[in-house]
């Protein structure tokens, strides 16, 4: 057994395009730059972007529909897979696909009013709810912690 994954931090170069399998299931598809910078033999920066096609299947992949745009960063993770084809040109080409198994949205969305509140994080669970796991429990005086 052989195991490969790949993970990427980019730009959706465009809007993702959510469709639909012939069983039914939701086929997420997105294109992602990412960006390398490299001093060329002659001492002058020189930018290279490579162009991955993401593609997510589940029901996961409808929620990011709606919050996915064209110049959001995104990572993402799961299994490269290479394709060659000709173009239309007659040239030989290379298509990175990564069939992933996670897609998470990095940054804030930049149509949100940057003054805005930002959303209440859920409290943790209690200490009732969590699973005895046979160690010490935390002081009860927390509050009392000076950072």
């Amino acid at each position: 057994m052989s195991f490969a994954k790949i993970s990427i931090i980019g730009n959706l170069g465009a809007d993702p395009e959510l469709k639909y399998t012939a069983d039914g299931k939701p086929r997420l598809e997105m294109r992602v730059a990412t960006n390398e910078r490299r001093k060329s033999a002659g001492g002058e920066w020189e930018d290279k972007t490579t162009w991955y096609r993401v593609i997510m299947f589940g029901e996961r992949s409808v929620k990011l529909a709606e919050w996915l745009r064209k110049g959001r960063k995104v990572y993402a993770e799961g299994r490269l897979q290479v394709d060659l084809y000709d173009s239309k040109e007659g040239e030989k080409r290379v298509a990175l696909d990564i069939l992933a198994s996670e897609v998470v949205i990095v940054d804030r969305n930049p149509d949100a009013d940057p003054g805005a509140p930002r959303p209440a994080r859920a409290a943790a669970p209690s200490a009732d709810a969590r699973p005895e796991q046979g160690t010490a429990s935390a002081p009860s005086d927390l509050d009392d912690l000076p950072f």
